[in-house]
């Protein structure tokens, strides 16, 4: 085994630091600043999530200048540098195809055998405490930002989250995926001097990987990453781009003129709606708007009752799901394998497999030690067994149901429609699908190419477009946009926020350096312990 340094060389657990002074509190006259101070410009810490083909340095350039302007120093962390380090591998000269496939092989390895989805977080954070103590020294908590390039599975954002609280924000930056294809398939025949073999074939195979790793629960998850961000923008639009992250940390750092946009407010109401679904699946809410911005309707993912509607808590003869205790459409699976096995079976095709074990086989496909073999297939995602009304049917439904026309309004969703779905979204006159989470499963593009869009560069004028949406996510909508300081000053003139810009957060002790400390002195070795990595970290020296 190897021994090396990973993420921190010197750390030690801080003491209570001075911070700077807010003039609405009194400085304590210790050397210490009262753990009630305040830092008026406390470290803040953005991650980034970019499926690969996404080109994330046009993001990182405009985040590190717009933060300048605020005077914050940004450092950039590439996450698979940190994946490197802990392995003591280097793919930078690997045709792209391998060095990208390697990383993620290391990648999922560090996960699965650590048994710890945030494991490459881990290594980020401990990056953050080395760049802290040996770069910013004595200014270390303030007006400082890190940016980590870039997560790849939802226990990193959580994890991230845990530990740096409102000091964490999520950019995830969108590209088709034809869009990513091609471009990775690009990189990979430059790489090899443009002689490269199945250079599109392999970049197909390198993008279905990063979205979900099927038969892995802690392989790559881009696809569940992806919408969770505070911010949706899309990468290829870099006038756009460069306007949402302006406006973004202008919110952040106290504009408080900035209001909605109108796709804002509606995917809100999508996200309030799904809000109200106890499917056991999960929740999709959908909302119609006018072109104006008007709510026309709301729908989320639920079972329908008698007399129109969903049904309510408190409502008659509740008969959701969760009350039935059973996934009706994983019964049905069940169901449809078994019967599928069983034909098999009294036909020839398979041989040996008796009544008893065939029922066994079932259930470990469907639910038991062997159920990755079928993970992400379509037997496993039939749509046509469940109870549910869809989400965006829900709303269509309830305009018909109050006798308002959706022709030529806007249908906000915050998953990609099912194929089900659009083909009644095309039919209602709805010319405008704005989503969030992607699913890769629908047929929708494939089924209704003659009346459906997806992703256009420029709207089309005679087909439905869906768009992926861009700007303040549902999630940060009330706390972004709540207006909790006063606009104007004691004269009645509107503030002018950009004399003295600062987080709308208010960080008092920094709790969070205790955090890293034990992630560091703890958890890390545990990880290098679990993968027989040795580690050499010095972690009882003094601060110099």
């Amino acid at each position: 085994m190897t021994t090396k340094k990973v993420g921190v060389e010197k750390t030690a657990r801080s003491g209570t630091r001075r911070t700077r002074k807010q003039d609405s509190v009194p400085h304590p006259s210790s050397d210490l600043a009262s753990p009630l101070t305040p830092n008026d410009h406390p470290e803040l810490v953005f991650g980034l999530v970019g499926p690969v083909g996404v080109n994330l340095d046009p993001v990182i350039s405009v985040l590190t200048k717009e933060l300048k302007a605020l005077n914050y120093k940004a450092e950039t962390i590439r996450l698979s540098k940190q994946i490197e380090a802990f392995f003591s591998s280097d793919h930078r000269k690997e045709a792209e195809d391998k060095r990208i496939s390697n990383l993620m092989t290391e990648g999922t390895r560090l996960r699965t055998e650590s048994k710890r989805g945030d494991a490459v977080a881990l290594l980020g954070i401990a990056e953050i405490m080395r760049i802290r103590e040996e770069k910013f020294g004595e200014h270390a908590e303030e007006n400082n930002a890190y940016i980590l390039q870039s997560l790849k599975h939802p226990h990193e954002i959580e994890t991230l989250r845990n530990v740096y609280g409102k000091g964490f924000f999520l950019i995830s930056v969108y590209s088709p995926r034809e869009m990513r294809v091609t471009a990775l398939a690009d990189r990979i025949s430059k790489s090899q001097f443009g002689s490269s073999k199945n250079a599109r074939a392999k970049a197909e195979e390198l993008v279905e990987r990063d979205e979900l790793e099927e038969s892995l629960s802690l392989g790559q998850d881009v696809k569940d990453a992806f919408p969770l961000a505070d911010l949706f923008v899309d990468g290829r639009n870099k006038p756009s781009l460069e306007a949402q992250i302006s406006r973004f940390l202008q919110l952040l750092f106290g504009n408080v003129f900035h209001t909605p946009s109108r796709n804002e407010h509606g995917m809100y109401h999508a996200r309030s709606a799904a809000l109200r679904s106890a499917d056991l699946n999960r929740q999709v809410g959908a909302a119609i708007l006018t072109n104006e911005g008007d709510l026309v309707a709301v729908g989320c993912n639920e079972v329908p009752k008698a007399g129109g509607d969903l049904y309510w808590p408190g409502d008659k003869g509740d008969a959701r799901d969760f009350q039935k205790g059973i996934d009706a459409m994983a019964e049905e699976r069940t169901q449809v394998l078994g019967e599928l096995l069983e034909r098999f079976s009294n036909h020839g095709l398979l041989s040996n497999v008796g009544k008893s074990k065939l029922d066994n086989l079932v259930q470990d496909l469907v639910s038991g030690n062997k159920k990755d073999v079928l993970k992400g297939t379509r037997v496993m995602n039939l749509l046509e067994f469940g109870r549910s009304v869809h989400a965006e049917m829900a709303a269509l439904m309830s305009a018909a149901r109050l006798g308002i026309s959706v022709r030529g309004a806007t249908l906000f969703c915050t998953t990609f429609p099912c194929h089900m779905c659009a083909r009644h979204i095309v039919a209602s006159g709805i010319t405008r699908v704005v989503y969030v989470e992607p699913y890769p499963k629908s047929k929708a593009k494939q089924l209704h190419q003659d009346s459906i869009s997806v992703d256009p560069l420029v709207p089309s004028t005679d087909h439905v477009n869906f768009e992926p949406f861009e700007g303040i996510a549902p999630r940060r909508y009330q706390d972004i946009f709540d207006a909790r300081d006063s606009r104007k000053d004691a004269e009645g003139r509107a503030i002018d926020w950009r004399q003295d810009p600062k987080p709308r957060f208010l960080r008092f002790m920094n709790t969070y350096r205790d955090l890293e400390t034990a992630i560091v002195a703890n958890e890390i070795p545990l990880l290098a312990e679990k993968l027989q990595v040795s580690l050499s970290l010095d972690l009882n020296e003094p601060n110099p």
